[in-house]
């Protein structure tokens, strides 16, 4: 990757709404807990799944193992 791909990544990571991808995280979560508490297995698999393959999940996942974890003692990508 060139430095110019890079600051172009950087520059489109600093312009994503987090705030909406945690409403849509939030709101498939809920789904998730909901399919389960009323026993709907296939429902609950389904759901993880498009959570799993979702871009706002994989986002908010980035973004928790590379920004917000820093200085925590956990594992913080360093770049």
């Amino acid at each position: 990757m060139s430095n110019t791909q890079s600051q172009k990544l950087m520059v489109e990571w600093s312009k994503v709404d987090w705030r909406k991808l945690e409403i849509r995280v939030y709101k498939l979560q809920k789904r998730i807990f909901k399919a389960s508490s009323r026993g709907d297995m296939a429902a609950v698999r389904r759901l993880q799944k498009t959570l799993m393959r979702s871009w706002s999940g994989k986002m908010l996942s980035v973004r928790r193992v590379t920004q917000d974890n820093q200085g925590c003692g956990s594992f913080a990508a360093n770049t």
